[in-house]
């Protein structure tokens, strides 16, 4: 199983808020003998070495298929190393440990680690990983697309260039997405789709509060600053039951979407459907 460290979860954060994404060309790879969201603590020892994995097409496989150098195209949300890492032979005295996770660093920032089996490395053991080995899954809280883990993967594993859309767009549903394609949105009643804009004034920080300030938090959530409400609808739309975000006002790309905490109905002359402020929320995991 792997993780984002709360260093990656408010760079992703930030990013929704259109604040760009960068990371160094290259990761730097060490096991790890303790390791939180927040803290780790390194294998020292003689003969240890931390790796360094470009972030390439040709060191991380895409979603598709282990080994595989083309563009993630797959629906597993994946990634794992296509060449093996080395850490090198135990030399007097071993290694400390055991180390229980290995961790990839953006320069001296932990990024995100993997569980492992806790291994003792003792003098004269060597350890490495195999091709395809070293997995690292990336997710949210509630359902992100095939299409955003798939550019997301290869931006942060694979270094591929991706432009965060300069508005997410709400839209609510009356059958479930999945993954691979959003649910029906309601083509009658004045339904149009809402726009938030990625930006610090469009979504909250990771730690809270109704401002405009970076993330710093450690819970990984951002939500709505002003409260989402669609057109009066003048003809009956049928139960909302889900909401999605997408990267277009119409058509576009699926992004992020959730079940609704409960089904709405939408009649003719009702109110306009409303999503409060803070209520439509991403939480990176």
């Amino acid at each position: 199983m792997s993780h984002l460290t709360n260093y990656a979860e408010n760079k992703l954060a930030d990013m929704v808020r259109g604040q760009g994404f960068s990371l160094a060309a290259d990761w730097t790879v060490h096991l790890l003998t303790a390791v939180t969201d927040s803290s780790h603590t390194k294998v020292t020892g003689t003969g240890y070495a931390p790796v360094t994995v470009a972030r390439s097409l040709t060191a991380w496989a895409g979603t598709q298929a282990a080994a595989s150098t083309l563009g993630s195209s797959g629906t597993s949300h994946r990634t794992s190393n296509n060449n093996v890492v080395d850490f090198g032979t135990g030399g007097a005295g071993g290694w400390s440990g055991p180390a229980i996770a290995v961790g990839l660093f953006d320069g001296t920032e932990l990024f995100a680690w993997a569980d492992m089996d806790p291994r003792t490395i003792l003098e004269g053991e060597a350890f490495s990983f195999d091709p395809g080995t070293l997995i690292f899954d990336l997710g949210v809280t509630g359902g992100m697309s095939d299409y955003l883990s798939n550019a997301l993967i290869d931006l942060i594993w694979r270094a591929q260039a991706y432009s965060w859309p300069a508005n997410l767009y709400a839209a609510y549903t009356t059958t479930t997405p999945s993954n691979s394609a959003g649910g029906l949105e309601p083509g009658i009643g004045g339904y149009a789709r809402q726009a938030i804009p990625s930006s610090l004034s469009g979504w909250t920080p990771t730690q809270g509060g109704l401002v405009t300030d970076a993330s710093s938090g450690t819970g990984g959530r951002i939500g709505n600053q002003a409260a989402v409400a669609f057109p009066a609808p003048t003809a009956t739309q049928g139960v909302a039951t889900h909401g999605e975000l997408l990267d277009a006002a119409s058509g576009g790309n699926l992004m992020f979407w959730r079940q609704l905490a409960a089904p709405k109905s939408v009649v003719a002359g009702g109110a306009a459907p409303t999503f409060a402020s803070d209520s439509i929320g991403i939480t990176w995991a």
